[in-house]
């Protein structure tokens, strides 16, 4: 069942958080744990909410890596998909990242995702290298993006 419409509340993502995000976080490639990325110093955390109910509908966790910010993983709950929540979420960390003064934003995705490449070539993103048969588990390629800033 599709979520409604409602406002969007994005704040970052606690460890309180996790617990009603479990199952998504089941979805994430590789060994990804973002219960202990938010011990990182150099982790940044989004949590896009209903702003009405405040039910969580997606996360983004990056990497502050000196002058560039590096997309770790974007994920909406399927009932929040195509309805804004991730390209709301990547709005918010191009966003700190320019704040910040970052000089360019990178991520990885599956060639096999076309959902999210196609949001991050909406955003401006590039791909810029191929990581042949990166992911362990299906072989797939990894494609790297990167926006300029």
């Amino acid at each position: 069942m599709p979520v409604p419409a409602s406002p969007l509340l994005v704040r970052p993502l606690t460890a309180l958080d996790c617990s009603a995000l479990a199952a998504l976080f089941q979805e994430l490639p590789g060994n990804l744990d973002p219960r202990a990325e938010l011990e990182r110093d150099l982790t940044r955390s989004w949590l896009a909410c209903d702003a009405v109910s405040g039910r969580p509908l997606g996360f983004a966790l990056a990497w502050w890596v000196v002058d560039e910010m590096e997309l770790l993983a974007l994920a909406t709950l399927p009932e929040a998909r195509r309805q804004g929540v991730a390209r709301r979420l990547l709005a918010e960390l191009v966003a700190a990242a320019r704040a910040a003064g970052a000089r360019r934003v990178t991520l990885e995705v599956a060639r096999g995702n076309t959902a999210a490449r196609a949001l991050y070539e909406s955003a401006g993103f590039v791909e810029f290298n191929v990581r042949k048969g990166y992911y362990r588990a299906s072989a797939e390629d990894a494609l790297e993006f990167s926006l300029e800033l």
